[in-house]
Parts: C-alpha cells; structure tokens; sequence
C-alpha cells in the first residue's frame, strides 16, 4: 500500500502536475489524520471498558468492605454503650464499693477505649475512578463520598479521645494505683472513685468526648447501608422487600410508626447519641424533620432512591436521646411519624 502510493507520488511529479499533487498531498494527509483518530478512539474505547471493568470489580470489593465495617462499628459502639453507662453511673452516684469489687472495668472507666479502625482500601480506590465510572453509578460514589466523610471526623475524634485518656491515666494514677491489686491498694482506689469530686470531672469530660466518639461512628455505620443499599438498587435493583431483608439480615430494625398526633406519648427508648438510616424509595422529594429532646434538630430533603445517615442532637446526660423522625409536606404539615429504635432505619415509599 505504502509503494502504492509512492507511485502516484512521483508520477505527479515527473509529470509537473503540481497542482494534483498538491491535492493528492493535503488528501494523504487527512487520510492519516483519519487513522490516527481511529486508533485513538479504538484505544479510548478499550480503555474505557477497562476502567469499567476495574469500577465494577471494585464495587464487588467493596460490598465485603462495608460488611465488614458495619460489624466492626457494631461491635465498637457496643463498648462504648457499656462505657456510656458506667458514667452516668458515676455521675449520678449510682454505684457502690460492691459494683467496683464485681467488675474490673468500671475501675478503669475513663482509662478504657476501643477504636474503631475500618477497612478503606477499595471506598478510596472507588472514589480514585470517578471519572471512569459510567453515569448510572453516579450515586454510588455520592454516597461513597460521604463515607470518606464520615470516616475522616472520626479519625480526627479518635485523636481527642486518646488524648484524653492519656490525661486520664495521669490524673488518676497521681491519686491510686490502677495495677496494684492488694486490697489495700484497691480499696484506696474504690474510695477515690466513690467521694473524690475531682474524679467525678474526670468520668464527665471523658463521657463528652466519647458520647461524641460514639456518634461519629454510629453515623458511619449508617452511612455503610446507605452505600450497600445504593449499590444494590442500581446494580440489582433492590426495592422496598429487598432493602429490608438486607438490613434485617444485619441485625437492624425498622423505625415504629406513629400518628401525627398519638394517644400516648411517646416513651424513651434511646440513651445516648446515634445516627440512623434513612431512605426515600418513591418516585418524589421527602422532606422529614428529625427530633429529639422535645428539639428540632435537622431537616433533611431526600431525593427520590436516596440514602444516608441522620445527624444526632446532643442533649447532655439527662436528656431525651429517643429520635422522632416527621415526614412533613411543603406546608410543613406533619403527615406521619416515625420513632427511632436502636441500629434501625427508615425507608419512605
């Protein structure tokens, strides 16, 4: 073909046909423009149905991920449940030197921790072929951009935390020992805990930065579902049913419904500081008004197939933590209630 066309060349030329040549030149120009652009789109297009391939299989990567990581966020926050306890127990004098002598953990209350360190490899890679994932995934990596989020204010939490215990541990062994375990030593110990006040200051900045410790992670957590829920929607087409057994499945329960008005109030049923899942599975814009501690606290306007996490309120150690979700209409009406149980969600069709 190259010989093919070195003839024409110089046959033009021999010829003094400048002009044809001319034209003939500017043509075998276009036509390797014209190739080159061919190679160039087949070349996009393979790599295009890579990064494709690598999106897809990431997302199967991180499906496990966010399994694993709603586990472990569960079993974390179940420390920090007990830990909550143990110092409102402190603080409003609940305990007796029998409660130290039976259980070792509430003698080293504000020097206890458990961290929460999720698995984040494939959220991140994820989110590194943004420009690569095709536009019916798009939400999955909204989604995944607000776990990145999420799991950012806990680190920075985490820090305060350690922090704290740290001062703790200081302030605490400068008074008793925490690792002598004759019974003097301990008794010596029982009795700080029990009278001394400066101990009791101790045990309520420690349940401050924890409770806020257990609230970013308790986001996290839901955030985790509303990643895995997104995913199977679009990539499964979960609905309603499907949606529910998954989240059954891991152990969370549905939020109880309620008439805007009941017959009874509503009891407690929360003490402490957490996030919720919540959807919107219909076909149009939810607004749902969040409540707790008889406070308005965050609006949230869900598009239609739309998850995410719920911001708790904070309502200090005697407060009303049971979350009363409103959906309202644009009059901001109440249309129906919906109460908040622990690891439950709320999907709206």
């Amino acid at each position: 073909m190259i010989k093919f066309f070195r003839k024409i060349r110089q046959k033009l030329l021999v010829e003094s046909k400048f002009s044809k040549y001319l034209l003939y030149a500017i043509g075998e120009i276009i036509l390797v423009v014209i190739g080159i652009m061919i190679a160039l789109s087949f070349n996009n297009s393979n790599e295009q149905k890579k990064n494709t391939a690598l999106v897809k299989e990431t997302i199967d990567a991180l499906e496990e991920e966010l399994h694993t990581n709603f586990d472990q966020a569960t079993f974390v926050l179940n420390f920090w449940n007990k830990q909550d306890a143990f110092c409102k127990q402190v603080i409003f004098d609940q305990l007796t030197i029998e409660d130290y002598r039976n259980n070792d953990l509430i003698g080293i209350l504000p020097a206890n921790w458990n961290s929460f360190n999720p698995k984040t490899e494939n959220l991140h890679l994820l989110l590194e072929y943004e420009k690569s994932t095709p536009k019916q995934l798009k939400p999955i990596i909204d989604t995944a951009k607000e776990l990145e989020k999420r799991e950012v204010m806990i680190s920075q939490q985490w820090s305060t935390v350690q922090t704290n215990i740290i001062e703790n541990t200081k302030a605490i062994t400068n008074e008793v020992s925490l690792v002598r375990l004759d019974s003097i030593s301990r008794n010596k110990q029982y009795q700080y805990m029990l009278t001394n006040p400066d101990y009791k200051k101790i045990v309520e900045l420690y349940w401050i930065n924890t409770q806020v410790y257990y609230d970013f992670i308790s986001r996290y957590r839901a955030q985790t579902m509303a990643v895995l829920g997104t995913i199977k929607m679009i990539r499964e087409d979960f609905g309603l049913e499907e949606l529910e057994a998954l989240y059954k499945s891991k152990g969370m329960n549905p939020f109880l419904v309620s008439d805007c008005n009941p017959k009874e109030p509503i009891s407690k049923n929360n003490e402490i500081r957490r996030g919720y899942l919540i959807g919107n599975l219909s076909d149009q814009d939810i607004t749902l008004k969040m409540v707790n501690d008889g406070k308005i606290g965050s609006m949230y306007t869900l598009k239609p197939n739309q998850l995410r996490y719920t911001k708790p309120e904070y309502a200090g150690f005697g407060g009303d933590y049971t979350v009363i979700a409103e959906q309202i209409d644009s009059d901001g009406n109440c249309i129906q209630k919906f109460v908040a149980v622990n690891k439950g969600y709320l999907l709206i069709k």
